[in-house]
């Protein structure tokens, strides 16, 4: 495999004109932060050609990545995680971007710190993803002999990255 080296968020932001112009245009308007994140995930998904929800995506086998290998992933799904492993860092427009930058750069979060202190790796049965509003999506760990359905969830992935 090759060895990929990716742009940081900031530089990627910077790198692509577009996305910098309606990054700042939005940042800049005096609009609540949740209705910026709106519109930026609109202007994401539609740019980036990114799944928005797990039904968007077609196939959910692994790809290869360069350096390693990709379980696609949609934007419900990367929010959840994101709000899992940083449940302080909550501003929807953070959360958005840099769900778009992981996804666009084929990258995933080591959740595995943060799925040890609910539960043992053995005891894991996969991710169940539950909410109604992406931008309130949740991930629950979801352990062998629970039903994924019964703690509310919308959608399971079995397979942890």
């Amino acid at each position: 495999m090759q060895r990929n080296t990716w742009p940081s968020l900031e530089e990627w932001v910077e790198s692509e004109k577009d996305l910098k112009e309606k990054i700042t245009e939005l940042y800049e308007s005096d609009r609540p932060a949740e209705e910026q994140a709106r519109e930026a995930l609109h202007y994401l998904v539609e740019h980036y050609e990114l799944p928005q929800t797990p039904m968007d995506i077609e196939d959910r086998e692994w790809e290869d990545a360069g350096d390693s290998f990709y379980l696609p992933i949609s934007m419900f799904e990367q929010i959840a995680q994101l709000r899992f492993v940083e449940p302080e860092n909550n501003d929807p427009r953070y959360l958005v971007l840099n769900s778009a930058y992981l996804i666009k750069h084929k990258l995933h979060i080591d959740m595995s710190q943060e799925l040890g202190e609910f539960l043992g790796e053995e005891d894991l049965q996969g991710l169940g993803y539950r909410g109604e509003d992406i931008l309130e999506a949740e991930l629950i760990p979801v352990k062998k002999g629970e039903s994924w359905a019964d703690l509310g969830c919308r959608f399971f992935a079995k397979e942890v990255v």
